[in-house]
């Protein structure tokens, strides 16, 4: 199911960030408030300018992640009054962008997500074989 976008924001890394309001009712006037961002990154070859990527080491990258690579963040609130919702959403909103958002949006910040996502996986797949 598509959802609509809470906020989108095209980077200056040339990535788009959207932000989603998640937040569910939990009681009669009582809601989770949940805030999701994510960011697609096309694995393309190209991404790579500060690291050298061979051509086996790209094929494995992209069999290895696929693409695109989704990068999330989750926060929740909990038992937060109708009346409260839209003003907490709004504020995790803005905490994230303040504390997070200058990060995501770093010409690097794609390229090293991508690479330390693909190490983790090929850490984790060598110690299942062994």
């Amino acid at each position: 199911m598509e959802r609509d976008a809470y906020k989108r924001i095209e980077l200056d890394n040339g990535h788009c960030l959207e932000i989603f309001d998640d937040s569910r009712k939990i009681g009669a006037d009582a809601y989770v408030v949940i805030m999701t961002a994510k960011m697609e990154i096309p694995v393309k070859k190209e991404l790579f300018s500060t690291e050298e990527v061979s051509d086996d080491m790209f094929v494995d990258i992209l069999e290895t992640l696929g693409t695109p690579l989704v990068y999330q963040y989750k926060v929740e609130r909990n038992m937060i009054m109708a009346h409260e919702k839209d003003g907490i959403l709004e504020n995790l909103v803005d905490t994230f962008l303040d504390n997070t958002g200058q990060y995501v949006a770093k010409p690097q910040f794609p390229e090293k997500l991508v690479l330390k996502e693909y190490r983790q996986r090929v850490e984790k797949r060598e110690k299942n074989k062994g």
